[in-house]
């Protein structure tokens, strides 16, 4: 049954892994995009491309589509007032085209994060778009997102590099780009999932995460932005239901 992934081009390393273990099992993949891919095409995704913020096109593209996947920013990509526009922008858009489209499914990751936190208010916001018009929905609460290509480790790098102090003691529910793609796609195999489940991944001192991102990436030039420090300057601890219920 048709999948539609919506997600930016800053995102595509979670749409490819998903994209991979989704066609590894003979699904068609629909992807709406606001870049073409080519990596994507060679998997045998079928692509659109378009404004994310778009709720009309959107809405077109899931004509046909069976279960509808809308990637949201990373919270650590959220560094501006603008990036916080569009970001509601693509939130709002995603949960009208759903409601209007009346598919059978919607799985929307959405990150737990910080309460008192310009981004944590604007993920709720979308939150609260998708329950008021948006059923069946199933959401995933994530933790934080790792992976080569993920904002969060490129920000402790500059948290390093910078010599920017972080608080001591912190622990952070991590969760790996490909164990994300794995219960996201266990979900897809589901029908009429309706409710909300953890998916936190790893617990993990903020201290050795520090480590594992200098060791592996060069040195950034830009210095850590504020809003994202904000986002480590507590813990962060998210469950594992998830990974309980679609193992």
């Amino acid at each position: 049954m048709p999948v539609l992934i919506a997600a930016r081009s800053a995102d595509l390393d979670l749409v490819r892994s998903l994209a991979r273990l989704l066609r590894s099992d003979g699904g068609e993949v629909r992807c709406y995009l606001d870049t073409d891919d080519h990596e994507l095409r060679n998997l045998g995704c079928k692509i659109a491309v378009g404004a994310l913020d778009d709720a009309y096109n959107l809405e077109a593209a899931l004509t046909n589509v069976h279960t509808f996947l809308p990637l949201l920013a990373d919270p650590f990509d959220v560094r501006t007032p603008e990036d916080l526009g569009q970001l509601r922008d693509m939130g709002l858009a995603s949960a009208e085209a759903a409601a209007g489209a009346g598919i059978a499914q919607t799985i929307l990751p959405i990150p737990v994060l910080p309460g008192i936190h310009p981004v944590a208010a604007m993920f709720a916001e979308v939150e609260k778009a998708f329950d008021a018009g948006v059923h069946p929905l199933c959401r995933l609460q994530t933790g934080y997102l790792w992976g080569d290509e993920r904002p969060l480790p490129a920000l402790l790098s500059a948290v390093r590099h910078h010599g920017v102090e972080l608080p001591k003691g912190v622990c952070l529910s991590v969760l790996d780009v490909d164990d994300w793609a794995a219960v996201v796609a266990a979900a897809d195999d589901r029908e009429d999932l309706e409710g909300s489940w953890e998916l936190g991944g790893q617990i993990e001192p903020l201290v050795d995460l520090l480590e594992r991102a200098a060791a592996a990436r060069a040195q950034p030039k830009t210095p850590p932005d504020g809003w994202g420090l904000a986002l480590l300057a507590e813990d962060l601890i998210v469950g594992s239901s998830a990974a309980e219920e679609f193992a």
